[in-house]
């Protein structure tokens, strides 16, 4: 039957009001749906953090970087070669055993932090064998009961117990030495072991308690005895007198570790660990000696991020023309209330919206610092979170461009702060050195200093300067700062300087990047995975070629050549770590 269009005109606003609610219904069910989904999703895709309990004794704890100590236990570079998904909390210490670990109470202290899930790395051994009461225990009894112990209580609070060896000391006895030295005149030609039944005790326990085992003396050993005499002494603590400020004597020390020793020796830990404990094998990040991602950008020592806090006048009249003289790009946190407020200048005038979209479009990074320099400790979370997207808001609309990176007013912040201001963004500024006058008491020396122990540590160094004449921590002179720019682009070719996010950005994607490397005669063929989201991680990476028996390099991404360059006995060649495979002809 044939419906007259006029039967719908005159039932219209009736039909319109009850299709409107349905429709209106549908989307609020199929947008909850939607959320139900997500949500669903994202429980489902979440990852528990990892935790990596580390009990054992100097060979793997932290140690200090003051002064530019190059000394390093293994298990301090343990995170090198681990994906941000695992947490590595080392409670190893200098010149304990197995006994005064416990009756110190540290053991204690890792018990109570222990949950469901989590591994304890234990390393026991090298202290052990030493005659005082408050150390010693005897391999098969007291040592044994130690470390049956530590993998009782452990898998008592559900975690994973993995047992180790002590690592190998350095010892080359000249023929007929039989009592082993710190060091000796003349050295023989045979590693000799020092640690005797200490190191049996933790395979022994390993099998009869069913225990992953890594046999760390033997893997050490191998490689000690693999690098020889003389280069082997590059993984140990020989110093030479009058070149580093922690040592300036110099030092013999065939036990401890260097900063290259830790490395070699934490990667040489992970690969093994990943063959023994198979649930940890995706976290690996293993490095190939011959082909590997760098530290930094153009695989330089170390890094260097200025930041300058509050956004005052002077970091575009002043700073900005010094740093442009030199190639650098810094970075500069802003609160908004601060730029928009005169008021809120007390008398310290701010940059201009203008004067930044200029600094940014030269390169230089405009970022975050909350709306109104509120302590973000001190308010409740949703004013937390206020503080953050009305600032964020503001830079957008100003800027162009959302900021990627945070800056917490008055380096303030804690679990809760930190999960908020860190959501969808690269990274925040949690370490800072404090660069000025007033407070920092910054000289040419002590810039060079930091300098110096950045490049010795391979660390990635982060500023925190405010007032340049004025304000607080101004210097006594500018001219301080200048001339360190200067100093530190003469180095150019050992240090990146680039801004907050760009560091930030390297130093994660390359700390989450996995490759899969295929080795042929002519060739080989690397597959890179990275799962961070694209949208915020984009930061090209810098892989590391051995060049030795090579020639006439070729790298190709999906069929696109890349340019490749010479460094040393390397190859260097910047990648996108989401583009696909790459093929390096030779």
């Amino acid at each position: 039957m044939y419906v007259a269009p006029y039967t719908v005109s005159m039932n219209f606003p009736i039909f319109a009001e009850n299709f409107l609610i349905m429709k209106n219904l549908k989307i609020k069910l199929l947008f909850a749906l939607c959320v139900i989904l997500l949500f669903s999703a994202f429980i489902t895709e979440k990852k528990e953090v990892i935790t990596i309990f580390m009990i054992g004794d100097s060979t793997m704890a932290n140690k200090s970087l003051k002064n530019g100590n190059l000394e390093r236990g293994w298990g301090q570079m343990l995170p090198c070669f681990l994906t941000d998904d695992v947490v590595v909390d080392n409670h190893a210490m200098n010149g304990r055993s197995s006994l005064s670990f416990i009756n110190e109470g540290r053991w204690d202290v890792v018990l109570d932090k222990l949950k469901m899930g989590d591994y304890v790395f234990i390393q026991f051994g090298h202290n052990d064998k030493k005659a005082s009461e408050k150390l010693h225990t005897d391999p098969g009894t007291t040592f044994d009961d130690n470390l049956r112990r530590f993998v009782r209580e452990t898998r008592e609070k559900g975690a994973y117990p993995v047992l180790f060896n002590s690592i190998v000391r350095r010892n080359f006895p000249p023929e007929g030495v039989t009592e082993p030295k710190g060091s000796y005149e003349v050295e023989g030609n045979v590693l000799v072991d020092t640690h005797g039944e200490y190191l049996n005790s933790p395979r022994r326990v390993a099998e009869e308690m069913d225990v992953p085992f890594v046999d760390l003396n033997k893997l050490t050993h191998n490689l000690v005895v693999d690098m020889g005499v003389e280069k082997s002494k590059s993984l140990f603590m020989w110093v030479p007198a009058g070149i580093y400020d922690f040592c300036p004597k110099g030092k013999i020390d065939n036990t401890h570790l260097n900063i290259y020793g830790g490395k070699v020796v934490a990667g040489i830990v992970m690969e093994a660990v990943a063959k023994v404990v198979p649930a940890l094998a995706p976290y690996v990040r293993h490095r190939d000696s011959e082909v590997y991602v760098a530290d930094y950008k153009d695989n330089k020592k170390c890094a260097i991020s200025y930041t300058y806090d509050d956004g005052l006048e002077e970091h575009y009249t002043l700073v900005f023309p010094e740093m442009e003289k030199v190639g650098f790009k810094g970075t500069f946190w802003i609160w908004g209330k601060g730029i928009e407020n005169v008021a809120e200048q007390q008398g310290k005038p701010r940059m201009t919206w203008a004067q930044m979209r200029e600094m940014a479009g030269k390169g230089h990074e405009i970022s975050s610092h909350s709306w109104s320099h509120a302590n973000l400790n001190k308010i409740g979370l949703k004013e937390v979170q206020v503080e953050i997207d009305r600032n964020d808001s503001i830079i957008q609309a100003e800027i162009g461009e959302r900021p990627l990176t945070f800056c917490y007013p008055f380096n303030a912040y804690n679990q809760d702060v930190f999960r908020i201001a860190s959501k969808d963004r690269i990274g925040t500024r949690t370490k800072q050195y404090a660069v000025g006058g007033e407070k920092s008491k910054s000289t040419a020396e002590s810039l060079d200093k930091w300098v110096k122990e950045l490049a010795i540590a391979g660390e990635w160094g982060v500023t925190m300067i405010h007032g340049i004449s004025v304000g607080y921590d101004a210097f006594t002179t500018p001219d301080i700062l200048w001339e360190h720019f200067k100093r530190v682009k003469a180095q150019e070719d050992d240090i990146w300087v680039g801004t907050f996010r760009e560091v930030a950005a390297y130093v994660k994607e390359r700390n989450n990047v996995q490759l899969d490397v295929t080795k042929k005669k002519s060739h080989w063929i690397i597959g890179p995975r990275l799962a961070l989201n694209r949208e915020l991680f984009g930061e090209p990476l810098t892989m590391v070629v051995d060049k030795k028996g090579k020639s006439g390099i070729k790298v190709l991404q999906n069929g696109k050549e890349l340019s490749v360059r010479e460094q040393d006995d390397k190859m260097i060649f910047d990648f996108n770590p989401y583009g696909g495979s790459i093929k390096i002809s030779f």
